[in-house]
């Protein structure tokens, strides 16, 4: 007996070391997916390889063979599914008012946690339910988790199988809840990458094709980036400006001048103000800049930004108009200076003697 004992007891503690041993491998291959999907972030081009990168690194700790992520909009209240593989139902369309439907991927964004469910518990959800049924086919077993990120849920991530009521069970929920938050991370860095892409790419082509000179300094006051308009001001090619000194284009009694600006800069001063500049074929160009200094969150000075508007034709047409009032003014004065000499009556047209009587012009 004693024996036997003892031989069961060895072959429980081979049970459990097997156990560990096997829970250590799908410990590691988690925690390789993990690291497969941060660095997906930074070596995939777009979202969609993102999604594809998520679903080959899930593959290797569960099966993934129908697989899904769904993003929601929270201000429309509203899902989409730009990543699908189901063997199955080949499109999922998007959902609007999603949290008053009765979808699985609704009750895990409803309830914030991950759902393990059967298809007979599917079934009754269906019948009892007072929100519309979606229109998709019900799985045999249905696994699906949040993609919670610090401050929202952004989605859900999920797998199900059509043929095999125990393809999941407790652990895999447990692996999807492990890896959901990396997914989100990765989704929403993802996200907002391509958002500030996309943004930059949208104000490039408006500072481009700006009707104003547009240019950017560094914090040693080289052209870090200038627009098409400023470029043809000055007579020189995008290529011809880049990384160029910012006092080559000023004239050099501005130079003084231009000291006193960049200190005005770097303490973080924005200002309005006239500048002529220098042209490469050596004309002059007269211009209102405005001036804005740019700073990092610790207020340090990084350079400045500059809208530069070509006057020179306001200050040209300025200055004829002062030269022709001035012209009239002095017309002005030499008509009074000859009605002085020369008095005449607008009237009777006699012209009065020094002696102040009128006479009739031929008779003077």
């Amino acid at each position: 007996m004693t024996g036997k004992s003892s031989c069961e007891e060895l072959e429980e503690k081979i049970r459990l070391l097997e156990h560990e041993l096997g829970q250590q491998k799908r410990f590691g291959k988690i925690n390789s997916a993990l690291r497969t999907i941060a660095n997906a972030v930074n070596t995939t081009l777009n979202q969609d390889e993102l999604f594809t990168a998520i679903h080959a690194a899930l593959s290797s700790v569960i099966d993934t063979t129908n697989f899904y992520i769904a993003l929601y909009d929270k201000n429309l209240d509203s899902i989409r599914f730009p990543y699908i593989v189901d063997s199955v139902d080949e499109y999922y369309p998007p959902v609007v008012n999603v949290s008053k439907t009765a979808s699985l991927t609704a009750e895990v964004l409803r309830s914030g946690s991950p759902l393990l469910i059967g298809k007979a518990a599917i079934l009754r959800q269906r019948e009892s339910s007072l929100f519309p049924i979606p229109n998709c086919t019900p799985s045999e077993t249905w696994l699906g988790v949040p993609l919670q990120t610090q401050s929202e849920i952004i989605g859900v991530i999920a797998v199900q199988s059509y043929v095999d009521p125990l393809c999941y069970d407790q652990t895999d929920l447990e692996v999807m809840a492990a890896v959901s938050d990396q997914v989100a991370i990765a989704l929403d860095r993802k996200r907002k990458e391509e958002a500030l892409i996309e943004s930059e790419a949208r104000f490039r082509r408006i500072v481009a094709t700006a009707n104003e000179g547009i240019v950017s300094i560094s914090a040693d006051w080289r052209v870090l980036y200038a627009n098409e308009h400023f470029a043809k001001m000055l007579g020189y090619t995008l290529d011809e400006l880049q990384g160029r000194a910012f006092e080559e284009f000023l004239r050099e009694e501005d130079l003084d001048d231009f000291v006193i600006q960049k200190a005005a800069r770097k303490l973080g001063e924005n200002e309005r103000f006239e500048r002529t500049f220098r042209t490469r074929q050596g004309g002059l160009v007269r211009t209102l800049v405005s001036a804005t200094a740019i700073v990092d969150e610790d207020n340090q000075f990084l350079g400045s930004f500059g809208m530069i508007t070509d006057i020179t034709a306001l200050k040209d047409t300025q200055q004829k108009l002062q030269e022709t009032v001035a012209e009239l003014r002095k017309a002005v004065e030499q008509i009074k200076t000859l009605r002085g000499i020369v008095p005449i009556c607008m009237h009777c047209k006699n012209i009065r003697d020094d002696k102040g009587f009128w006479k009739q012009v031929e008779i003077y």
